[in-house]
């Protein structure tokens, strides 16, 4: 699937245009910058930072044990929804931060020669205020952090990491050469795809914003790249 990529503005009056439709295309930007703030203040991807800080407790599998429920509710970044998850499959968040870092450094590989690079920020949002623009970037950042997450979840599964899942049971391709062998233990893509769909997507769908409003438009462009990235 291809990326989406959202345009936000528009032209606004006309050469002539008076001083009060310029105060307008102030105040217009002025709002719309804060509603971006709101919607990319935060991120999941934070899981993925950080490996070398002890008080990161993705890197801390042993401290995932069963009923830690403030755990999930101290990790940085998630919505409530990803904390309810968290605290029904606390197994899996280290997969989910296994996950992040993989799509943070693939982002950083993909766009390494470029003026934005995929660098980090120091704070919950990961890459920063250039998520508040509806970008090409933007949208590879989205597919490629959720396709991290379907891998990461996927390979858990086929090494036994985790108690809900195991390997793969897919039938042999119909159209598989025949003298290509089909067997052993396989990445679980199915189970992988539809945890980091419910995870992933979390955030998104607990939003309600007005049809038609920018934040809506930016919901669908989120999710419809989240779903281009598991595919």
């Amino acid at each position: 699937k291809s990326s989406a990529v959202l345009i936000n503005g528009g032209a606004v009056g006309t050469v002539g245009s008076t001083m009060a439709s310029q105060y307008l295309v102030v105040a217009l930007a002025i709002f719309s910058s804060f509603t971006q703030v709101v919607i990319e203040a935060s991120s999941w991807w934070s899981l993925g930072m950080n490996p070398m800080n002890p008080m990161n407790p993705v890197q801390m599998s042993e401290v995932y044990i069963i009923g830690a429920q403030p755990l999930c509710s101290q990790l940085a970044g998630l919505s409530q929804g990803q904390k309810k998850l968290c605290q029904l499959y606390q197994d899996h968040m280290q997969f989910i931060g296994e996950g992040a870092k993989t799509g943070i450094k693939e982002c950083q590989y993909q766009f390494r020669h470029r003026r934005w690079n995929c660098s980090t920020v120091d704070n919950n949002s990961v890459f920063g205020r250039v998520m508040q623009i509806g970008s090409r970037e933007t949208a590879f950042t989205y597919a490629v952090s959720a396709a991290g997450v379907v891998n990461a979840m996927s390979r858990a599964c086929r090494e036994g990491e985790l108690s809900s899942c195991g390997c793969s049971r897919a039938a042999r391709p119909k159209d598989l050469p025949r003298d290509w062998l089909w067997g052993g233990c396989g990445d679980n893509i199915e189970y992988g795809y539809r945890f980091a769909k419910e995870f992933v997507d979390a955030r998104e769908r607990e939003r309600v914003y007005q049809r038609g409003s920018y934040e809506s438009a930016r919901i669908m462009m989120n999710l419809h790249n989240n779903e281009a990235g598991r595919r």
